[in-house]
């Protein structure tokens, strides 16, 4: 499944809102302002590591119970249609 959406990485991929979170954590947390170089670099989400996914989960806010196997692995939750 391809959710590049003419789109050139992932962070202009991912949805306002988490782009927001994301901004606000990588105020606060060197690993957040990581992790948005690293959505930056990526044109894939399937490029991105189970660690990636995992940080992304935590600097947004988002609980990883509500987060399906499906998002995690196609990110639907995170992207843009």
């Amino acid at each position: 499944m391809d959710n590049n959406n003419n789109m050139n990485n992932v962070y202009e991929q991912l949805k306002q809102e988490y782009k927001n979170e994301l901004e606000e954590s990588s105020t606060k947390y060197s690993t957040a302002k990581r992790l948005k170089y690293v959505l930056l670099s990526k044109s894939r989400w399937s490029s991105l590591t189970v660690d990636d996914v995992q940080d992304l989960i935590t600097y947004t806010g988002e609980s990883a119970y509500k987060v399906s196997a499906h998002d995690f692995m196609y990110g639907d939750k995170f992207l843009t249609k």
